[in-house]
């Protein structure tokens, strides 16, 4: 295949591809490929969480209230969200000290670590950083505080529904790109280990934060590579179980996601644009944050869409029993109690 002469003109990569994941292999990291090779060696070596079944590590919030205690939940909302309500014993924590703070307390005791944000979007994308980091406890609050109380929920039942452009969407099944070589970014030190280098590349990620890392479109941009990152269906629309209504944005190509991962280095990765925008849309924006999240480890400069085909095609979502579920509707709405202040 293509992807093993652009990632790395090296035997030893051939070997890896075959069979760094299936059999657990830590390959042996030299120091001698790029960066950015090395990297994504690394994390598939580990498990290779966002291509996994695992991603995006959602909690419901209906297993945080019946478990409280078994949880620790570090809320990242801004201070003044924070202080209008949140959970009990949740404590706030803004992006630049995150992964001191998970760090820290990784190990304090709690089974399990919560991420919560408004909307699950942010959270998702954190989580999915201090994955990568090697904190496999922590997990995003599905939906986030939008499902924990109906006071928290305006901007998902604000963003709901089907986009103006929806009637010019196709079903015509667009090429993804031809393979190219990974991103580039300068590593301050190769003689540091590759754990090391990953976790100093997650945390300038982290201290950059959220709102800034991430640009929201409005709309679809053309200008941008479009992906569509999800099963099928949610590309190509079905009617009575048959493919053919208007399914995707003009000039969109189709990624999938579970059982294929095709955003893995030995499926397509490699047909990522290495130096021009990208703008992926998933079911509702959750596992699109986290693709985000890594494919920036990596160099790739990719944006989300938030909320995620929930704000295209709201109601296909609704009407088609395989998508329903990715749906926010008000039944998600758990109606928890909630504290106020510090």
């Amino acid at each position: 295949m293509k992807i093993k002469i652009y990632l790395i003109e090296h035997l030893v990569w051939i070997i890896l591809l075959s069979g760094c994941i299936e059999d657990n292999i830590s390959p042996p990291l030299t120091g001698k490929l790029d960066s950015v090779a090395e990297m994504l060696i690394y994390f598939e070596s580990q498990g290779d969480f966002p291509n996994s079944d695992f991603a995006p590590a959602l909690v419901e919030a209906e297993e945080i209230f019946i478990n409280l205690n078994s949880f620790l939940i570090i809320d990242i909302r801004p201070s003044d969200e924070f202080l209008v309500g949140h959970i009990e014993n949740a404590v706030n924590v803004i992006s630049d000290s995150l992964f001191d703070y998970v760090e820290k307390n990784y190990n304090s005791g709690y089974p399990k670590i919560a991420i919560v944000s408004k909307n699950g979007q942010s959270s998702a994308y954190y989580t999915c950083l201090l994955r990568l980091a090697g904190f496999n406890n922590v997990y995003s609050m599905n939906f986030g505080m939008a499902a924990w109380n109906e006071v928290f929920a305006d901007e998902w039942l604000g963003n709901i529904g089907d986009d103006e452009g929806v009637n010019f969407y196709t079903n015509y099944n667009f090429e993804k790109n031809e393979f190219n070589s990974l991103p580039q970014f300068s590593v301050s030190s190769t003689d540091e280990s590759i754990v090391a280098r990953v976790r100093k590349r997650i945390k300038e990620i982290l201290i950059v934060g959220f709102t800034q890392n991430i640009i929201f479109t409005n709309g679809i941009n053309t200008n941008l590579y479009m992906v569509c990152y999800g099963k099928r269906r949610l590309y190509n629309a079905a009617k009575n179980g048959v493919f053919g209504e208007k399914g995707h944005p003009f000039n969109t190509a189709s990624y999938h996601d579970s059982p294929l991962f095709e955003l893995r280095s030995n499926k397509y990765l490699q047909t990522l644009p290495n130096s021009e925008k990208i703008l992926i849309y998933d079911y509702n924006g959750q596992l699109g944050a986290c693709m985000t999240a890594y494919l920036r480890v990596l160099g790739y400069d990719v944006k989300f869409l938030k909320f995620g085909a929930n704000r295209l095609f709201y109601s296909r979502l609704l009407a088609d029993p395989e998508l329903s579920g990715f749906a926010f509707t008000p039944s998600i709405i758990k109606g928890y109690p909630f504290v106020g202040g510090q």
